[in-house]
């Protein structure tokens, strides 16, 4: 079994949702799959990260774009 920063996910059909109970300092990576169902130019949004209890606190990534021909 691997080892991941997350505790739990969800995996949705518009979002995929990672959670964790503790997150010390540092850098980390949550990869996935996205499946194309038609052609065309997508803007990713960028991915955010908050503590559930104080929103006040969180980052965010850039923004990408996806070109499915």
């Amino acid at each position: 079994m691997r080892w991941t920063w997350y505790d739990h996910q969800n995996l949705r059909d518009e979002r995929v949702e990672a959670f964790a109970t503790l997150l010390w300092d540092g850098v980390y990576e949550y990869t996935y799959e996205a499946r194309a169902t038609m052609p065309g130019t997508f803007v990713v949004p960028p991915a955010k990260a908050e503590e559930m209890y104080s929103p006040e606190v969180f980052g965010r990534s850039a923004s990408d774009m996806v070109i499915v021909e």
